[in-house]
């Protein structure tokens, strides 16, 4: 069984600059946990644990989505939270340019994956980078939604989104390591 997901790369330098960002929320640093720098992307479908004898019929569907979608810019911008209201759980930066072709790729892989057989969630899609996941509720919340409000219209980088990658999550008890397995080119 493999633990999967599919979702954007993010080239190195942007992901860089999203640890910088972290860096600047540090008075969160007791109780949130930070994703590492390497594992910063954008997630489109997550899969959970699949049977080997799975991944090509996953493989197949992402292929045959990618084909139909061309390659387009995200730009990352503004900072947010989930759920908005009440005890945050995540930490996210969110997507400007590039959001309605996030929500189409979101879409069109979901349709693809269920008529495979495959479970995909049912909640609204909200396109974003996760920064950190709370452990618990921010002493310093106050000021974490002031930095927030204060950074909406602001811009950490973009990328061209030129194919979806096929993650393998490996979970260890430093957190996990994810490495792609496969990649799919967008090529409309």
């Amino acid at each position: 069984m493999m633990r999967l997901f599919l979702a954007l790369e993010l080239p190195a330098l942007l992901q860089k600059q999203l640890r910088l960002l972290q860096e600047e929320f540090s008075f969160l640093d007791r109780e949130i946990k930070w994703v590492p720098e390497a594992n910063l992307h954008v997630t489109l479908h997550f899969l959970g644990f699949l049977p080997e004898g799975e991944v090509a019929q996953v493989c197949a569907c992402a292929v045959d989505v990618a084909r139909g979608i061309r390659p387009f810019t995200v730009d990352i911008g503004g900072l947010g939270v989930f759920p908005s209201r009440g005890k945050p759980r995540v930490f996210w930066a969110g997507i400007g340019a590039g959001r309605e072709e996030l929500h189409d790729l979101y879409t069109y892989l979901g349709v693809s994956l269920e008529k495979a057989g495959f479970a995909v969630e049912r909640r609204p899609y909200t396109p974003h980078v996760t920064l950190g996941r709370f452990r618990k509720l921010p002493v310093a919340a106050a000021r974490l939604h002031s930095e927030i409000k204060q950074r909406e219209e602001a811009t950490y980088g973009n990328f061209t989104a030129r194919d979806i990658a096929l993650f393998q999550s490996i979970l260890t008890p430093g957190g996990p390591i994810y490495k792609v397995r496969q990649r799919f080119d967008l090529r409309r």
